[in-house]
């Protein structure tokens, strides 16, 4: 009766492993590379939501975390536009995109002029 049990339990798994689906995501990947500035990156989706990064403003800064400081943002595979934006700028958020993909960038500059590039990405 007990190996019947552990028949059971064993075949369940691998019908379980076998049709569970796997989930799939991007990542985006920042080199935060600005003077003395406080920046958000987040990600929308074709309908203007919010499917990554968060609302609040973070230091971007390399004096405070060096030359390789990086903001890594999962989230769901779906087509999906990148924005950024520098507190107390006067530029406009920049907006990037459509992507399919991973996709790496870099911010840099200072608060009255910023720049938002794409490079490649070596570390995703």
């Amino acid at each position: 009766m007990e190996l019947q049990n552990f028949y059971l339990i064993a075949l369940i798994i691998c019908v379980n492993i076998t049709f569970t689906p796997t989930i799939e995501a991007y990542a985006v990947d920042i080199n935060l590379d600005l003077d003395a500035c406080y920046c958000k990156i987040w990600v929308e989706d074709s309908n203007h939501h919010r499917i990554g990064g968060d609302r609040h403003y973070h230091d971007c800064s390399t004096e405070m975390h060096g030359d390789n400081h990086h903001k890594r943002i999962n989230f769901q595979n779906e087509t999906f536009w990148l924005h950024a934006k520098v507190l107390g700028s006067l530029m406009q958020e920049k907006i990037r995109g459509p992507y399919d993909n991973n996709t790496c960038y870099h911010i840099h500059g200072t608060v009255s002029h910023w720049y938002f590039d794409e490079v490649s990405c070596q570390i995703l």
